[in-house]
């Protein structure tokens, strides 16, 4: 399958091709491709999920700070990951699978709750200004990856997704945080 042919010209036979293993052996783990698609959807949540622990874990406790290492943890998971951006602005997905839909659906909104949860806590800390809107906050971070992402695709991944979303993040950051007089 080439990218050109979007999910429906992806078949049983060009993944296992592409992962070097044969359609049986795929056929031992998924019945067809809409259950393949299905785990896709999943691993993209548990990716999204392990970028949150990974901060969870970090030493500092700056919200800004966690916040910018998760921009760019999550732009750092699609640049390695090109597949993503195609399954998840798919046709497909949007349009013929609503559990997968609803399964993506789900994984950004608890994804997009725990940036809520870091804004706020930055906001009672007076590190992010107070009169942001936390939940609207939380999309446009995530709407920045997209547009990044979209970018990057439409300029055949020829530059770093990283590098050209975190100038978003940097000029977003200004906006962000509560200046000191």
């Amino acid at each position: 399958m080439t990218v050109n042919q979007g999910l429906k010209g992806l078949t049983i036979s060009s993944i296992a091709e592409k992962v070097s293993v044969s359609e049986a052996n795929l056929y031992r783990h998924f019945k067809n491709k809409k259950e393949i698609l299905a785990y896709a959807v999943e691993s993209i949540g548990d990716g999204l999920k392990q970028n949150l622990k990974k901060i969870k874990i970090m030493r500092t406790k700056n919200p800004v700070t966690l916040l910018k290492k998760l921009f760019n943890l999550h732009l750092e998971y699609i640049e390695t990951n090109e597949g993503i951006p195609h399954l998840v602005f798919s046709e497909e997905l949007h349009k013929g699978n609503p559990d997968m839909r609803n399964k993506l659906f789900n994984a950004i909104n608890t994804y997009a709750r725990e940036i809520e949860l870091l804004m706020k806590k930055g906001q009672e800390a007076g590190i992010i200004c107070s009169e942001i809107d936390t939940h609207a906050f939380s999309f446009t971070m995530i709407g920045m990856v997209q547009i990044s992402t979209i970018m990057w695709l439409l300029n055949n991944c020829s530059s770093s997704l990283v590098t050209d979303g975190m100038k978003l993040w940097n000029s977003l950051e200004k906006c962000l945080t509560v200046k000191k007089k």
